[in-house]
């Protein structure tokens, strides 16, 4: 996804791990509607929503917020819905516009209380589109009100559009460049999972010192020397350089990211 460069860090942290806090943060730094962003002060038409999601599928993924609106001024007006739409209605809702291949996500988050005065008792959701570069482009699969069958919808700036025949080959180029890049195939899971573990293993949970001076690395060098002579006090810090999450956090949370997408795929909720 393409974000503008004054919020990217607020938005890719947002969709790392979509809290209260963290959504209120993006709002709080809003700039308006971007090519990857989009507000809506309530949920629209099925068909109209498709088109919506097609699009930025097509164009490197996005997000949808619904509860905010922006203004002639570009500022943005913070409403809130009146109630969490169920999921399963917007997926049910879609699914005969867009191709099951074409992947997104909806998060709720709802404020009883915020140091964002204006949040407080408000209700708003976020559809994430993804970005599958190996996928595109989708096409609408159903015709319905502004929504043509068989089209190749873009985001071109704010608004969504049909593709033009060089938007269409920079789109099949994407694709092709995806799966098939002149540098070799694109890495499979076991081998990204492989590189992830060796990037930890390069990088120490905690420092270890001694009050006499040795450190870490010393050790490890010297280590038969320095078990000798390393008498003072054996000192352990946290590595603040460490990442918050461990290896085997990683992979617990995506299982259970794969688990949800498996039954989204299979309409269970």
């Amino acid at each position: 996804m393409k974000f503008p460069k004054q919020i990217k860090d607020v938005i890719y942290e947002l969709l790392q791990e979509p809290t209260l806090d963290k959504f209120r943060d993006f709002l709080h730094g809003q700039t308006g509607e971007h090519n990857s962003i989009d507000f809506k002060s309530q949920w629209i038409e099925d068909a109209t929503l498709a088109k919506e999601i097609l699009a930025m599928a097509n164009s490197h993924g996005g997000i949808i917020v619904f509860g905010v609106a922006e203004n002639d001024d570009k500022s943005i007006r913070i409403d809130g819905l009146s109630e969490i739409k169920d999921k399963a209605v917007v997926s049910n809702g879609i699914k005969n516009f867009i191709s099951s291949n074409l992947k997104y996500e909806i998060y709720d988050f709802s404020y009883t209380t915020s140091e964002y005065e204006v949040l407080n008792g408000k209700h708003f959701q976020m559809l994430v589109v993804d970005d599958t570069p190996e996928q595109v482009p989708f096409l609408s699969k159903k015709e319905s009100g502004s929504l043509k069958q068989n089209m190749i919808y873009i985001r071109r700036g704010t608004s969504c559009e049909l593709a033009n025949e060089e938007e269409i080959h920079n789109l099949l180029n994407r694709r092709m460049n995806y799966l098939h890049p002149l540098k070799g195939e694109p890495l499979q899971l076991e081998e990204h999972l492989k590189q992830l573990k060796v990037l930890y293993e390069k990088i120490d949970k905690n420092h270890v010192w001694y009050k006499n001076g040795f450190t870490t690395g010393l050790v490890s060098l010297l280590r038969p020397l320095a078990e000798l002579i390393a008498t003072g006090e054996k000192v352990v810090e946290p590595n603040p350089l460490y990442p918050d999450e461990s290896y085997e956090e990683f992979i617990s949370r995506m299982i259970v990211e794969k688990k949800k997408k498996i039954e989204r795929v299979l309409d269970l909720y």
